[in-house]
């Protein structure tokens, strides 16, 4: 069925050049009259832009206090191009789309020439007749656009907005942030976040790749469906949904507690998953995935304009997926469709509405005993393919609904405001059956005890979510200031959940029968719902107190009210208020090197359903990291490194009460605490034309240090090793017989992993895991059959070796999860 899809998608993309067709500009040859005055850079380049109707790709900022002496003559664009950044320390560059991009060069310079009085004389900007007027990308987009170009084609990223919700170089962050751009995503074929994720360091997963779930370990710390953002957004179910990378333009991850802009959520950090965008220039491609375990997968790609203005542009992502899984009955079946569309209202304001549907259908796995997987078992070595659930009976299916708006709009070259909202519904199909198991295996080594869990209403939640931050640059007291103030309202609300649970067939792992029906659910139905609801005010100023020497601090305040109520008990509620600081400091001795340090909070509120003997709520969890680290940026920006060391804490961990009388009926105390400590280290580079590497490490200290339980004091959590290396690389011939062919492969290793913090301290042993990549990339030639420009093929092995490995343990319990054994993924694609 996908097959056929991809085909019909071929012949719309293949006839999408004729339904919106465009007037093709001037050869960029051809010489032309100039006559644009001397004036503020910014506003001679939109001169410019709307003469010779060439898109010009640059961050607004780059252009601030700079001026021109303008061109006037007969030249060639290209020409009249150079003259006009004469002076400026900025210099042009095509990109592979066509537009052009200006960059800045070493040592760059304000027109010191001109003065500040000369730019308060300067003349404004030539309005430009109205057919012109959206030749030009607004300026506010223009970097957005300009980065997610870079993103397909270099896995270093220079800047990110992830830390700061502004646009700062990575370089003068004072805190560790990684990104995962396209090129890693497409070049590694990964489509799941916890898979394209294993690049970065500290980060583990305890999850399937089978599973619906995105589960993942930060820094030592699990993260929460508060941990994962969609363009900054909160994306509350993310989690629950397994997210698709089809429509992932980069991965973010910024380390550490973030509440200082993002409110409640996990001390590990957070992942903020940064979408493709309508792009102004025509560009379709198509894929098709074939790989063993009965995998097959399509993806379309198509964006470009909707009129010959180019005011209006689309951006459509489709994909869909229908897979099994080296696990029996655990299927990967999923749909998904992503479409937006940007409407370039000014030169300085943009509106971008956005949406996507994501549907799976699967058959949960939950793992298996650590008896006859890494530990022996006298009736031998259960098979990898073994499944614990229901067999057929099984069906766990879910989707997800997202609708929002982000509109940016510049007041000029110094202040700019952001507002953007989104909803999302994500829904649990109506009768959804699974089982799972406790981990402990009957006397006979084979035979395990499950239980049934039957989801027989709808299960459905929804979110909002909205933020609007002012942005503004300043000189005060002689220092450069960049000043963030927001405000975020949220709400996350359950509308039902029901479910029930029973006593499952028990099943023998070594000669499993899986046509055993379900047995008869008797007991009661549990139902509750439940309201989140977030108020947020944050302040962040970022001052460049000398060259450098830049520092960066922030507060954040918060009003958390929770509800939360099971039919037949009382409304349970609790309000929560904190205020989240984070300063940090940026020394660099000299331009490539960047020396940071850092301290931060973060909280999470307790859930108003934990209440203590004596009826009250309990304080919010809170957080605290320190941080120090050096980052570089070599080779003209070619090599980026972040070497970090931190120490997290995170208190106020609600444990049962010390009291067993009172344990029993559900009381708690408020007494733990655990701490996190270690080094990492992530490097991204393009050593030299179609050479990318991504390698990191982490050396990561994660255990309870207070507990009322004093055999819990000291242990290691759950699934975090001590030592993770990883290490991928492609390398693309550029020229010579042959052109266009690559190659790429990388280790993932992970030494010993404690599997619980609870009873005996069962540990996972280490396992190194080989991937392998070949490719080939050739450009067509012109008037082919399909109008295509260029043609791609891949084949990924993971698992080169087929090693024989468990990757992790359920959530920090004693069921285990098999890595893949060897997959194989060929990818034929299409580019027009």
């Amino acid at each position: 069925m996908f097959v056929t899809v991809f085909f019909w998608g071929l012949l719309m993309i293949s006839a999408a050049p004729n339904l919106w067709a465009q007037d093709n500009p001037a050869p960029a040859s051809s010489t032309q009259a100039f006559a644009i005055t001397p004036q503020p850079l910014s506003s001679a380049l939109l001169q410019f832009s709307g003469m010779t109707q060439i898109e010009l790709l640059y961050d607004a900022a780059m252009t601030r206090d700079i001026a021109t002496q303008g061109v006037s003559g007969e030249y060639a664009p290209e020409e009249a191009l150079r003259i006009l950044l004469r002076d400026t320390g900025l210099s042009p560059r095509t990109t592979t789309s066509g537009s052009i991009t200006l960059e800045r060069m070493s040592g760059p310079q304000s027109l010191s020439s001109t003065g500040s009085s000369s730019l308060a004389a300067a003349p404004e900007a030539s309005s430009r007749p109205a057919a012109q007027q959206s030749v030009k990308v607004p300026e506010i987009v223009v970097k957005d656009i300009h980065e997610r170009d870079d993103d397909a084609q270099t896995y270093v990223a220079e800047e990110s907005t992830t830390a700061t919700r502004t646009d700062t170089p990575i370089r003068d962050v004072p805190q560790s942030i990684q990104v995962i751009t396209r090129k890693v995503i497409e070049e590694q074929r990964t489509f799941r976040l916890q898979d394209s994720l294993q690049n970065v360091s500290g980060i583990n997963a305890t999850e399937s790749a089978a599973s619906l779930y995105d589960s993942l370990i930060i820094r030592g710390f699990d993260a929460t469906s508060r941990s994962y953002f969609r363009n900054g957004l909160l994306d509350p179910f993310a989690q629950f949904t397994a997210s698709d990378t089809y429509n992932v333009r980069r991965l973010e991850v910024l380390k550490g507690p973030a509440a200082v802009l993002y409110g409640q959520g996990d001390p590990g950090g957070v992942i903020n998953i940064v979408t493709n965008k309508p792009l102004p220039n025509a560009a379709y491609s198509a894929n098709v995935t074939l790989g063993n375990f009965h995998f097959y997968r399509s993806e379309l790609d198509a964006t470009g304009p909707l009129n010959v203005s180019k005011t209006v542009l689309y951006r459509l992502n489709v994909a869909g997926q229908k897979a099994g899984s080296f696990m029996d009955y655990a299927n990967r079946d999923m749909a998904a469709i992503a479409p937006s569309i940007t409407w370039l209202m000014s030169s300085r304001t943009t509106l971008t509405v956005e949406a996507d549907y994501l549907r799976r259908w699967s058959n949960d796995p939950y793992g298996l005993p650590a008896q006859g997987t890494f530990l022996p078992n006298p009736n031998g070595t259960i098979p990898r393919n073994r499944a614990t659930t229901l067999g057929d009976f099984s069906t766990f299916n879910r989707t997800s609904y997202r609708f929002g708006y982000d509109l940016t709009h510049q007041f000029n070259d110094k202040w700019s405001l952001r507002n953007a909202f989104r909803h999302t519904i994500a829904e649990d199909d109506r009768n959804n059956l699974y089982a799972g198991f406790g981990g402990v295996l009957e006397p006979d080594f084979r035979t395990i005890q499950r239980f049934q869990v039957l989801q027989p209403g709808v299960a459905r939640r929804h979110a909002n979510s909205m933020i609007t931050n002012l942005v503004g640059h300043f000189r005060l007291f002689d220092m450069e200031h960049t000043l963030l103030t927001g405000v975020e309202l949220r709400q996350e609300k359950t509308d039902q959940s029901i479910y029930t649970v029973a006593e499952a067939p028990p099943l023998d792992l070594f000669a499993p029968d899986y046509s055993l029906p379900p047995l008869p659910f008797t007991g009661d139905r549990v139902s509750f719902r439940a309201d989140n609801k977030t108020a947020a005010v944050y302040l962040q100023d970022q001052v460049t107190i000398l060259p450098n020497l830049k520092f960066m601090g922030g507060l954040r305040v918060d009003y958390v009210h929770q509800f939360q109520q099971s039919v037949g008990a009382p409304q349970q509620t609790s309000d929560n208020h904190a205020v989240s600081p984070r300063l940090g400091l940026v020394y660099q001795p000299i331009e490539p090197v960047s020396l940071y340090t850092s301290w931060t909070k973060g909280f999470q509120p307790s859930s108003a359903a934990a209440f203590n003997p004596n009826g009250e709520l309990f304080k919010p969890e809170r957080s605290t990291q320190y941080e120090v680290g050096v980052k570089t940026f070599l080779l003209d920006n070619r090599v980026s490194a972040t070497l970090a060391w931190f120490h997290l804490t995170r208190e106020n961990l609600v444990t049962p009460s010390p009291d067993p009388a009172l344990a029993l009926q559900g009381f708690s105390v408020q007494t733990g605490e655990q701490r996190s400590q270690g080094i990492e280290l992530d490097i991204t580079a393009q050593l030299s034309p179609g050479w990318n590497i991504i390698t990191g490490y982490a050396y990561t200290d994660a255990e309870v240090t207070k507990d009322n339980d004093t055999s819990l004091v000291a242990k290691r959590l759950a699934n975090v090793p001590y030592n993770k290396f990883t290490l991928w690389s492609t390398y693309h011939i550029q020229d010579g017989p042959l052109k266009g062919f690559g190659v790429g492969g990388g280790l993932f290793a992970y030494t010993s992993r404690n599997a619980s913090i609870f009873g005996d301290q069962t540990e996972m042993p280490g396992y190194i895991r080989a991937d392998a990549a070949l490719y080939y990339n050739h450009d067509l030639q012109k008037g082919n059959w399909v109008g295509a420009k260029s043609a791609h093929i891949a084949l990924n092995l993971r698992n080169l070796l087929d090693q024989r490995y468990v990757a992790t343990s359920y959530n920090g319990s004693n069921t285990f999860f098999y890595g893949e054994p060897r997959t194989v993924l060929a990818t034929v694609g299409l580019r027009f």
